[in-house]
This record gives structure tokens, C-alpha cells and sequence, in this order.
């Protein structure tokens, strides 16, 4: 479906300025320099660095609370007990079914990148399960260090956008409806928990309150879809108010982000991308529930609350690898449950390394194939920037 913002020809006096790339990634414009002369950039990236040096420092402050808060009043070597007897086989399996998830959160990204590909008519556009995988696993680590502003996602789409044919504007619209996906799995899995078991209030409320956003973010999404056209004429009469240059560049961004947005609205891609969310979030249940069969506790309810909360509290107190957050929160999910919170540590402990351990390890591994150059680029620009750009206002960047 073409969509025209305001005409497309000269008369939107919109222009893509020399130099300015589109959705793959974002490139200085050829001379463009510091408005004032004075090293203003440095200024801005010290301010960058100071920023993201002071979120860590405020991560490893509450990573820091919430392990000296867990550490109150347990027993260390209940702690060690637990461990040493715990049925190792079955973490094994939990390990494996760890990689079947990057698995099927592959398979998942790339159904809603062929969504777009279909909405665009372009059938260069698209990413291999490989690919997506990989991706995915570069998001993980990064979110790991980084957890603030969700730094992962832009590294991976800056990742795939290097060596598939898509760019970084279709990588971040796709990530956001995964997002969409994942809010409606949780907010369906924590109705049903309320239905089946009973519950503290704390629960019930972070339910609700999920609900009732993914709820209103799916309204607001279809209304802008489905009245795309009109939005996107007054965002380019909006944007024709800035400097040539930025008007030029965002415009086509824009478009990009409502093409990768509007996948949602092709009945294929979302069923597959539906089967693939639930196929995730049931072999998560499953990554848990056989941790706790490690040490001898048998609860479907019970691994399936540990998956709603873990992925609320993880969320909303973002640490450095989740570190103390992950533990609290598995302590107080089986507290539930009756479960001795020595116990409880004790699975915590293993549930992290087992959810974190292989992601960052083959992380590892293809950051060490990157150095080595056993990943390759792009073999043109023209695999990159999808067919539809060339219906952009004014025609394709640089002159294509």
C-alpha cells in the first residue's frame, strides 16, 4: 500500500539533502560540522558518557540494596545444601530449551518482517532465521550492561541492518510490535493466573495496570493505521517547518516506521508472529518449571507466575544483568507457593545463570567471529534501502 504524504512531487518541498542515508542506519550528512565551531559535539558526547556512566552507577546501587535486602535473614548454608543436591539433569534440559527460545523469538521477528515486506511489495526486504538469532543474541548482551532506555534493542537493529536488507527504522518498528506481543502474553497469562489461584493484590494491580495499557497502546495503534495517510500529510506539513537537512531525513523515517508498524495489520504476519509469542512464553514456563524440578518442586502455577513477575519486576528496576533483582523476585514469586525462601534463593541462583549463562556466551562467540571477519557485509547498497524508498517525496536519497 503507497502512502503519500502530502503529494509526491515537488510541490511538498521536501528534498533529501546530499549525503543524508536512510532507515539502515544514520550517517552524518557530507559536511556537516558543529554549528558554532567550538567542539559543541564533544561537548554533547561527554554529556552522553556522563549520562550512561551515571544510569550504570544507579543500577549497581539498587543491584547492590537488593541483594543486601535478600541476604537478611537467610541461611547460607541451607543455601549451599539446596544446591549441592539439586538434580542437575534437569537444569541441562532447561539450558537446551533456553536456545529453543532465541529460536522461536527469531522465527517471530522474522514473520513480522515479512508483514512489512508484503506491505511494501519489496521482496529484497527480509532477514534469515540465522541472522535474527544472531541479532538477537547482540540485543541480549547489550541489554544486559546496559539495561536503561532498552539499549539492546537499538544495537540489534543496528546489528541486522549491517548485513541483512533492512533497515534500522524496520528493525525498531518490528521490535516494537514485539513488545505489543509479549505485553499481551503477559497481561493474558496474569488474568489467568488471577482466575485460577489466588494472589497478593500487588499482582492483581500490576495486571491491571498492563491490561489497560496494552489495551489503549492497541487502540491508539489501529486509529494511526488505519488513518496513516492523513497522519502522515500533517506530520510532513510539520516537518517542512524545520531545517532542510533534518526535514529531509525524518520524513522518510516516519515512513519507514508506519510501513514496519502497519505489519501488524497483515492477518499472516501476525498469526505467526501470535504462534511464535506463545510458543516462547510456553518453553519459558517450561525453562522454569524445570529448575524448580531440579530441587524437587513440581508447580506448573507456580513456574508460570515466576515467568509473569520476572518479566514485570525485571522491566520496571532495569539493573546490570538483573543481578539481586532476579533472585528477589523469584524469592518472593514462590513465597506464593509456600516455598522456604532458602529454597527459593537457591533456584533464583540457578534460573539466572541458566536464562543469562548461553545468551551471553554465544554472544561471546560471535562478537569473536565479528573480530575475525567471518561476518559479511551488505554486497550493495541496493540490498539494503527497500524498493518502497523510491516513493519517497522527491525521490530516493542520494540521488538513486
Amino acid at each position: 500500500m503507497d502512502v503519500s504524504v502530502g503529494g509526491s512531487g515537488p510541490a511538498d518541498g521536501i528534498r533529501p539533502a546530499d549525503g543524508i542515508r536512510p532507515a539502515d542506519g544514520i550517517r552524518p550528512a557530507d559536511g556537516i560540522r558543529p554549528a558554532d565551531g567550538n567542539g559543541s559535539v564533544n561537548v554533547n558526547e561527554r554529556r552522553l558518557r556522563l549520562g550512561r556512566v551515571a544510569r550504570w552507577f544507579v543500577g549497581l546501587v539498587i543491584a547492590g540494596l537488593a541483594v543486601w535486602v535478600l541476604a537478611g535473614g537467610l541461611e547460607w548454608g541451607a543455601i549451599a545444601e539446596a544446591l549441592v543436591e539439586a538434580d542437575y539433569t534437569w537444569v541441562g534440559l532447561a539450558t537446551i530449551t533456553v536456545g529453543t527460545t532465541v529460536l522461536t523469538r527469531a522465527l517471530r521477528w522474522r514473520a513480522l518482517l515479512e508483514g512489512q515486506q508484503a506491505h511494501s511489495g519489496n521482496a529484497a526486504m527480509g532477514i534469515s532465521v540465522g541472522s535474527a538469532a544472531v541479532a538477537i543474541l547482540v540485543g541480549q548482551a547489550v541489554n544486559t550492561g546496559l539495561p536503561f532506555l532498552r539499549s539492546g534493542d537499538f544495537a540489534r537493529a543496528a546489528w541486522s541492518s549491517q548485513r541483512e536488507s533492512v533497515g534500522v527504522t524496520q528493525s525498531l518498528g518490528s521490535i516494537v510490535l514485539e513488545k505489543i506481543w509479549d505485553l499481551l502474553a503477559l497481561g493474558i497469562t496474569g488474568l489467568a493466573l488471577l482466575l485460577l489461584i489466588p494472589l497478593p493484590p500487588w499482582f492483581a494491580q500490576s495486571t491491571w495496570g498492563v491490561t489497560v495499557v496494552v489495551g489503549a497502546g492497541m487502540v491508539v495503534l489501529w486509529v494511526g493505521l488505519r488513518w496513516q495517510a492523513r497522519l502522515l500529510r500533517l506530520a510532513g506539513r510539520v516537518v517542512r517547518l524545520l531545517p532542510e537537512r533534518l526535514s529531509s531525513f525524518l520524513l522518510p523515517q516516519l515512513r519507514a516506521l508506519v510501513q514496519a508498524l502497519d505489519a501488524i495489520r497483515q492477518p499472516r504476519a501476525s498469526l505467526m508472529a501470535g504462534i511464535w509469542t506463545v510458543a516462547t512464553w510456553v518453553l519459558g514456563g517450561a525453562i522454569n518449571w524445570a529448575v524448580m524440578r531440579a530441587f524437587g518442586l513440581r508447580s506448573i502455577p507456580g513456574a508460570t507466575l515466576l515467568l509473569a513477575t520476572l518479566m514485570l519486576g525485571s522491566s520496571a528496576v532495569p539493573t546490570p544483568g538483573r543481578i539481586g533483582v532476579f533472585e528477589g523476585i523469584t524469592v518472593v514469586s514462590l513465597a506464593q507457593f509456600g516455598v522456604d525462601p532458602n529454597l527459593a534463593l537457591a533456584i533464583g541462583l540457578v534460573l539466572h545463570l541458566v536464562v543469562m549463562g548461553p545468551p551471553l556466551i554465544a554472544a561471546a562467540l560471535v562478537g569473536l567471529a565479528n573480530a575475525l571477519g567471518l561476518f559479511s557485509m551488505p554486497r550493495s547498497r541496493s540490498d539494503v534501502y527497500p524498493a518502497s524508498e523510491k516513493n519517497w517525496p522527491g525521490g530516493p536519497p542520494d540521488g538513486r
